[in-house]
């Protein structure tokens, strides 16, 4: 292979013949493209995983979302880890604890906003709440 650099492009020679490129930015757009994988991909695959559905942990879900209320009880909102706030609720299922969250209740929206959460991921983020500050690692 023979490489020869003109003014208006950079020639390559193989099996005898000759193919012009053109320059952009004063480089083949091979060489462009090369350069911009070069320095995209390890970038790309520094970006954090996004969880699969169905895989954030309850502490996750309660950190992004339910803090903002729950923490300090907006709206009538039960503390997070104020066990005598949710034991009447409790009282009445988990499971009708946690399709309140999911359909939303009072104030709070469906899902707690994060429609796009699964009934697990809404569970274990009720279930989370509901034990934080006791000895229980649900």
């Amino acid at each position: 292979m023979c490489v020869s650099e003109a003014g208006k492009g950079v020639a390559i020679m193989g099996d005898k013949t000759w193919k012009v490129y053109k320059p952009i930015l004063g480089a083949p757009k091979q060489v462009i493209a090369v350069a911009f994988l070069a320095l995209a991909l390890p970038l790309a695959a520094q970006q954090p995983k996004a969880p699969l559905k169905g895989d954030l942990s309850g502490k996750q879900i309660v950190e992004a979302q339910c803090f903002k209320c729950h923490q300090t009880g907006v709206g009538g909102a039960p503390k997070i880890g104020d066990r005598s706030a949710w034991i009447p609720r409790v009282k009445q299922g988990l499971d009708s604890v946690t399709r309140a969250a999911i359909r939303g209740h009072g104030g709070m929206p469906a899902r707690g906003g994060m429609a796009g959460i699964t009934d697990e991921e809404m569970r274990k983020a009720v279930v989370y709440m509901l034990n934080y500050g006791t000895d229980s690692k649900k």
